[in-house]
């Protein structure tokens, strides 16, 4: 049964349900471990945040400051560093001339290894690209990009979210001239762009709403942009195609604690004030297990454990969707789990690369299996 139809009988049936409730994991996304069995390829990196492959087959990660390659993508190699930044290197795509090009918080998009490489593409007015967070090439040669927020970097998700930012835009950019196109504003940090399937519109991953929209190409009409995947149970990051589909991240799940905070704006604002963020009711890459880090009623601990399925302060999750948004499989690293804060992801040869943020590993996942 498509999402829509599921709607139309939800609105019928329970006419005073809460439209936006955090939805169940179920079906095909119901927990698991596989995120966690999926084979770890690498894992002396710090702060990777994505991953993506060239058409030479090498494969390139950001991590920190710093664009690091694996050659011919042999991860079992030692990694060369290709380019450091002043600023925090985030998302990645792959050059169809060569090589790639990564976002660069602050400055712009590097070109690293190919016809321009040590090219800086600089967005000029406003803030400039202050917190570019997904980015891709056009098939015309030009570029996508998602520029998070105006008001906060990269670094400081979670103080956007919990101060109820909505300043992220979606830009095209000319290469060859530097025009920097507003297609899409005031959303809550769009962290995911790809070309939908019938290569039509851009698909989006707007985190802070739990959507994924669809921004036609052809232009702007009613009920623009549109949204293609409501009501997401997690926070949405990037997003590639993958076979006949998708294949989405979620950097964290949703809990009902933190969105009843995020209803609560006294406490909410008080909370920001005055206590640490490594302690705020927030989401997070990686939960530390510091005595002070809020934890949900079922969060306890029994026994000196803590159940897999308890509320989650982080979480691992991949999602694969058919080309009408509809989840098809999914991998997860529940509580308790090694492979959080997934927040790149890449396809080469049937295989599906991603990166967890919040253990520091990058994964390899078998996707044909999961078609």
């Amino acid at each position: 049964m498509s999402s829509v139809v599921l709607g139309i009988l939800k609105e019928v049936l329970f006419r005073n349900r809460d439209r936006r409730a955090n939805p169940v994991l179920d079906g095909p996304m119901r927990p698991n471990s596989r995120l966690d069995e999926a084979r770890v390829v690498y894992t002396a990196i710090t702060d990777p945040d994505d991953i993506a492959f060239a058409v030479d087959g090498s494969a390139y990660v950001s991590s920190g400051r710093r664009l690091m390659k694996f050659a011919a993508g042999d991860f079992a190699s030692t990694p060369t560093i290709v380019a450091e930044f002043d600023g925090l290197a985030t998302a990645l795509a792959a050059n169809p001339a060569g090589g790639v090009v990564v976002c660069v918080a602050g400055e712009g998009l590097a070109f690293a290894d190919g016809p321009d490489s040590g090219r800086m593409l600089r967005v000029e007015g406003g803030s400039g690209l202050k917190c570019p967070t997904a980015t891709m090439f056009a098939p015309d040669g030009g570029l996508y990009v998602c520029d998070g927020s105006a008001d906060n970097g990269p670094e400081r998700w979670t103080h956007d979210l919990m101060q109820k930012r909505r300043s992220g835009r979606v830009l095209r950019i000319d290469p060859s001239t530097n025009a920097v196109e507003v297609l899409a504003s005031g959303l809550g940090w769009p962290a995911g762009i790809c070309l939908s399937a019938d290569g039509s519109s851009l698909i989006v991953s707007e985190a802070w709403t739990h959507d994924v929209l669809r921004l036609p190409l052809s232009g702007r009409g009613s009920g623009w942009p549109a949204i293609a995947m409501p009501n997401l149970p997690g926070y949405p990051g990037r997003i590639i195609r993958f076979g006949g589909g998708y294949c989405l991240t979620m950097f964290a799940l949703r809990t009902q604690l933190v969105d009843f905070v995020l209803t609560e704006d006294g406490y909410r604002n008080k909370m920001i004030e005055r206590i640490d963020p490594a302690f705020w009711i927030a989401p997070a890459l990686r939960s530390e297990g510091h005595y002070l880090e809020p934890v949900q009623g079922g969060g306890l601990r029994k026994h000196g454990s803590v159940k897999a399925w308890a509320p989650p302060r982080s979480y691992g999750l991949v999602a694969f969707l058919d080309d009408e948004f509809e989840p098809e499989s999914s991998l997860h690293s529940r509580v308790g789990g090694t492979c959080h804060g997934v927040t790149g992801i890449a396809a080469t040869g049937g295989r599906v690369y991603a990166v967890s943020k919040g253990h520091g590993k990058i994964v390899e996942i078998d996707g044909e299996t999961l078609q």
